[in-house]
């Protein structure tokens, strides 16, 4: 890993201008007088970047690293500093706010290389392992430890105030001055105090993963890695703790424990490492109850939310019976559930309130039901009803009184002629027409009872356009393809014919005339829809073209739309005005019965 820079200065300013010439993402400590007090361990890499003026602040533990010297050329304390040898290069003030990028490097590598002549020299220095002093160690007390498990347990729902207990065990149960404890993120390991961080690629990882031991800073022999050795060395100095201890779960680094020096100055012995253990065991087993707990916890309240804003649910064992609070329809579609062993489903309705289901559980064998309440929805529909029959019946109201409201009117002048002023030959003739009309108005009546003894049968709508544009005197467009759909074929024939007889009746002299009708299909299967358009210019249908306005007075026009109309409405279809090739088209869409 790279070596730590130090920036030994008291003018913020000088030292703003050191950090900016720093390599991207990398940072600087700034010394202050409490910084490494306790001095640094064997293997400690660092680069100081020392003012002239501030070489007091420079604690002992440091003069041993390689050292780039800021200060005045020809004044005293620089000449000084470079006779005595003090650093590896000397700047001016001037030059270090320019040439640092530069020379920062090459006193970096320096640096580590110094680090690992230490590391060898240090090893070939011990001739058996640093022993712990011997003392007469108490076990810790038994109160202290029923206490902290009686916290740690009433702040298992909470990871914060989980750790906060662990931490404060630490210093009974280890006799540590401070603890940080990193724990795993999605990128590295972050402290839970302070700004601390290490990526997940960091050697420390790759070395508690291979190698998932306590790691004492004053007894430690490292591994034969020299890079693994100088990480934990550097992490060790720049946390200032003295025992490192992994959170693993087979052989995968779960977090750190990282524990500052005993309260009372002495090295950690075997007892406290393996204590360290057990104590890493345990918050490892309290993280994952924890983080359990919070999802339990987290599913409980929106259970309580759902109780109260979702449908009810109920799930039921074998032979398990249903509480007698359960709504009657949802015990009675339980039963049917338990005895066709398939999903069972009631609809609201004025009868009973209820949209519920029920069905086998899979697993074990019992029942599973929800229900909600839906009055609102029940009254809702009937208020529905209600308005759509009141429009149906306005509807018919205004046609019918369309319809006979022209004719009554010439025969109403026809009642009152008399043998000495009789009816001229123009107004016989209307008479004559009105007349046809009513007998016409009769026939559609007729057909109304029609609407509920149709017989369906399948029919190629390429077909029946034909003979209908035939007997109409209009051109038919088809495609190659058949689009069979099972419909009433009286009723449909009764619809398109009215349309454009209708149609064709309101262009005036046109006619029949430049009018076209299209059939084309869309989808498959149930999905099979067939379109009608019907093209041409100056087409004119009472309530679609031109579109009804609001607030005016409908214009119903002709039984025989009013029955078109429903015919479609009947074959899931509907009739509407829309843009085409040659101008506004009316546009026919239905489905099968």
């Amino acid at each position: 890993m790279p070596s730590l820079v130090i920036l030994a200065t008291a003018d913020a300013a000088l030292a703003d201008a050191w950090e900016r010439q720093l390599p991207a993402g990398r940072s600087a400590l700034r010394l202050t007088p409490q910084t490494f007090s306790a001095g640094t361990a064997p293997g400690f890499a660092a680069v100081v970047v020392l003012d002239a003026a501030a070489e007091a602040m420079v604690p002992t533990a440091l003069v041993r690293c390689p050292t780039i010297y800021v200060g005045e050329p020809r004044s005293l304390p620089f000449e000084q500093a470079r006779l005595a040898g003090r650093a590896r290069l000397y700047l001016s003030y001037e030059e270090s706010t320019a040439r640092l990028r530069e020379l920062l490097p090459l006193v970096e590598e320096v640096a580590e290389k110094q680090s690992m002549v230490e590391l060898l020299t240090e090893k070939t220095r011990r001739q058996e392992p640093i022993r712990p002093l011997s003392r007469a160690v108490a076990a810790a007390d038994a109160a202290e430890l029923w206490d902290f498990l009686e916290g740690a347990v009433e702040n298992l729902d909470t990871r914060d105030r989980l750790i906060a207990e662990f931490r404060r065990a630490s210093r009974h149960l280890l006799r540590a001055s401070h603890a940080v404890f990193f724990l795993r993120e999605p990128d590295g390991f972050r402290a839970d105090r302070g700004t601390s961080f290490f990526p997940a690629d960091d050697p420390l990882v790759a070395l508690l993963e291979t190698r998932p031991a306590v790691i004492d800073g004053a007894s430690w022999e490292g591994p034969a890695d020299p890079v693994a050795e100088l990480a934990v060395r550097n992490r060790l100095a720049l946390w200032g703790a003295r025992l490192l201890v992994p959170i693993h779960d087979n052989g995968r680094l779960l977090g750190l424990i990282a524990l500052g020096v005993r309260d009372d100055g002495e090295h950690y012995d075997e007892a406290d490492r393996a204590r360290a253990v057990f104590f890493a065991r345990l918050l490892r087993h309290f993280l994952a109850r924890s983080a359990q707990l919070a999802r339990l916890s987290q599913l409980a309240e929106q259970a309580r939310l759902g109780s109260k804003y979702l449908p009810s649910t109920l799930v039921l064992g074998a032979d398990e019976a249903a509480p007698r609070t359960v709504p009657l329809v949802v015990r009675d579609l339980i039963g049917q559930a338990r005895r066709t062993r398939e999903v069972c489903r009631a609809a609201p309705t004025e009868a009973q309130p209820f949209r519920a289901s029920a069905g086998v559980v899979a697993e074990t064998g019992g029942i599973w039901a929800f229900w909600e309440e839906a009055s609102s929805e029940v009254h809702d529909a009937a208020a529905r009803d209600r308005a759509s029959r009141h429009h149906l019946l306005r509807e018919l109201a205004l046609t019918l009184n369309h319809e006979l409201g022209n004719a009554l009117v010439s025969l109403a002048t026809f009642r009152h002629s008399t043998p000495e002023q009789p009816l001229t030959a123009p107004l016989l003739e209307t008479v004559k027409g009105d007349i046809a009309k009513l007998e016409a108005l009769n026939k559609h009546v007729a057909m109304m009872h029609a609407l509920q003894e149709a017989e369906v049968m399948p029919i190629d709508m390429r077909e029946l356009a034909q003979s209908i544009g035939y007997a109409l005197g209009l051109r038919v467009e088809v495609g190659p393809d058949p689009v069979v759909l099972e419909v009433s074929r009286r009723l449909l024939d009764f619809a398109l014919r009215s349309l454009i007889a209708t149609i064709t009746e309101n262009r005036g002299e046109l006619g029949a005339r430049e009018l076209s009708l299209q059939v084309r299909s869309t989808g498959e299967g149930d999905d099979l829809t067939a379109l009608f358009s019907i093209k041409g210019r100056q087409l004119e249908l009472e309530g679609i073209i031109p579109e009804p306005m609001e607030g005016a007075v409908p214009n119903q026009g002709r039984l025989g739309v009013f029955l078109a109309k429903e015919i479609l409405r009947l074959h899931h279809g509907e009739i509407h005005a829309g843009p085409g090739m040659e101008g506004t088209e009316i546009l026919l869409s239905l489905r099968k019965w």
